[in-house]
């Protein structure tokens, strides 16, 4: 029977991820495009293009990179669903206000003159088409690298590409004449510091969470009799959390004296 409840909560979780990721996907598509129609004018301003986005070479193979950004969100279906659900958050959140600068802001960039002479060239015209030189400033390109940085699923591999993979997309972003620097720069600061608050409100609402649970209810979350863990975890209930090594995933870290 236990067995067939973990299944059970294992499937329930999968089709929620699943589920909440193939609305996000749509949703911000449809709004994403939606802003740019609504905006009638869009401007270049000279303060978003620095001296350094003048000097930087329009590289067409960066388009493939580029492209996989599309895909850089499906790994988090196999982190933990709280894990999920915190950056899922996060995204929402991200997205939300970069449409705002979009509105504020409304940017555009200048895209150069490609011939199509290479295979490289033509996916860049491709996606110059269907996707307009707008809602850039900031970069949510650029927010959702943040946030994916330091991944929640996998192990130390993980850990080691997908810092590299988001800092070849946000160089891809400059390199196809997609984002200036300061779309970048301005959507990683976004997406670190949307990550970070949604992270400390899961956590405090995770500390309210066990210290309104009654003894008997504490006692239920404990490991079962048998475990190396039972001992210890008699001795103490876990009622405060803080980033684990690795930067993510909430750990519960203080304990309460049961002696006073």
């Amino acid at each position: 029977m236990e067995c067939t409840c973990k299944a059970g909560d294992s499937v329930n979780a999968s089709l929620e991820k699943a589920l909440i990721t193939v609305v996000l996907f749509v949703v911000t598509v449809l709004v994403f495009f939606a802003t740019g129609a609504l905006i009638k004018t869009h401007v270049s301003p000279a303060w978003l293009v620095t001296r350094w986005d003048l000097s930087i070479p329009l590289v067409p193979i960066a388009v493939w990179p580029y492209f996989s950004w599309y895909v850089s969100p499906l790994p988090l279906l196999a982190a933990s669903r709280n894990d999920f659900r915190r950056v899922a958050c996060a995204v929402v959140l991200a997205f939300a206000i970069s449409i705002l600068g979009f509105i504020l802001f409304p940017a555009s960039i200048q895209r150069p003159v490609i011939t199509g002479g290479s295979l490289s060239e033509r996916a860049l015209l491709l996606l110059y088409k269907y996707d307009p030189p707008w809602n850039i400033f900031p970069s949510f390109h650029a927010a959702l690298c943040a946030i994916l940085w330091r991944p929640v699923f996998g192990g130390v591999l993980a850990r080691r590409l997908m810092p590299v993979w988001m800092s070849i997309i946000c160089v891809a972003c400059v390199l196809t004449r997609q984002h200036h620097l300061l779309d970048i720069v301005a959507g990683l600061l976004l997406g670190f510091f949307v990550l970070a608050a949604v992270t400390a409100i899961f956590n405090q609402l995770e500390k309210a969470k066990l210290t309104r649970l009654r003894p008997e209810e504490l006692e239920s979350c404990l490991p079962a009799a048998g475990t190396s863990e039972t001992q210890a975890a008699h001795e103490a209930s876990l009622i405060g959390f803080e980033p684990d090594d690795a930067g993510t995933a909430p750990l519960a870290v203080r304990r309460l004296d049961h002696e006073k």
